[in-house]
């Protein structure tokens, strides 16, 4: 394995511990939405109702419940996001110093996309059943963590449930991350060079990623929020969405998904970068 890969595994690994602690109780709101579970079970829960209604009902711990299987999860996923990501750009001759050179960097982000989705399609379903285990009828199932959790449901239903809403989520990871690194390539060329362009590129990259990508992370987060019922298509679980919650379903959540994007993005490249140059010096 050459240096280069090396010190983009360790920039990714470290994007992956950072980001994660940050962003995760934000993430947990933004599923609460999303599921329209966010404040006593209200239809449209905002963004501080929700919140507010967690740490009141639940404790602040609650802000970090199924923490452990995106810390794990996630950590691997960065890891692999920016390294593949770099091999499929250096495949395509991508510099993103042009137009031609941004496209080769949205195609690498796309092309890295169904990798992603392998690992981060069991990691939501885990922490989605976490995040939404106050609602469960007859109290919260899974009380004893991620790891019993997995051990549960690997147990009752087997290993095809950690894959409930793969197609949703391999779509979204493609369209996703395509725009996250060719927006961040576009700004950090861009922007005049000092220590916040970094964090504002990468910051701005994960608000515009999540807009473009965030109707199919809400069907996602329902199709697999909706375990162990009958799976739903993509386009059945849509319909659905607009049926009952109009348009605006669709963007239940975005609020806490926009700033969560903007911190742990914006982190997540300072982490990124900062890692590759840590690598490197040493």
């Amino acid at each position: 394995m050459s240096s280069s890969v090396l010190a983009e595994s360790f920039g990714g690994f470290s994007a992956g511990v950072v980001g994660t602690i940050i962003g995760f109780p934000l993430d947990l709101v933004k599923t609460r939405m999303q599921t329209a579970q966010g404040a006593g079970g209200s239809g449209s829960p905002t963004l501080l109702a929700t919140f507010r209604h967690i740490v009141k009902s639940e404790g602040l711990g609650a802000l970090y419940k199924g923490v452990a299987t995106p810390l794990l999860s996630l950590t691997i996923l960065n890891t692999l996001n920016f390294t593949s990501y770099n091999h499929f750009k250096r495949s395509l001759h991508g510099s993103g110093d042009s137009l031609s050179g941004l496209a080769g960097c949205f195609l690498a982000g796309s092309l890295a996309g169904p990798i992603a989705s392998v690992i981060s399609t069991p990691e939501h379903m885990i922490k989605t059943q976490m995040q939404i285990d106050n609602r469960r009828r007859g109290g919260a199932l899974y009380t004893k963590g991620s790891l019993s959790a997995v051990r549960d449901i690997l147990k009752r239903y087997g290993a095809g449930a950690l894959y409930r809403g793969h197609q949703s989520n391999t779509i979204r990871e493609c369209a996703f991350l395509g725009v996250y690194f060719a927006t961040y390539e576009a700004l950090k060329s861009g922007l005049p060079e000092s220590k916040l362009s970094v964090p504002v590129a990468g910051g701005c990259a994960g608000a515009v990623g999540w807009v473009s990508s965030y109707p199919l992370d809400c069907v996602k987060a329902n199709v697999q929020g909706s375990f162990p019922e009958k799976a739903k298509g993509i386009i059945e679980t849509g319909r659905e969405i607009l049926r009952k919650r109009g348009i605006g379903g669709l963007y239940s959540g975005l609020t806490p998904s926009l700033i969560r994007a903007f911190l742990v993005s914006g982190s997540r490249f300072s982490a990124y970068e900062v890692g590759v140059w840590a690598f490197n010096s040493i």
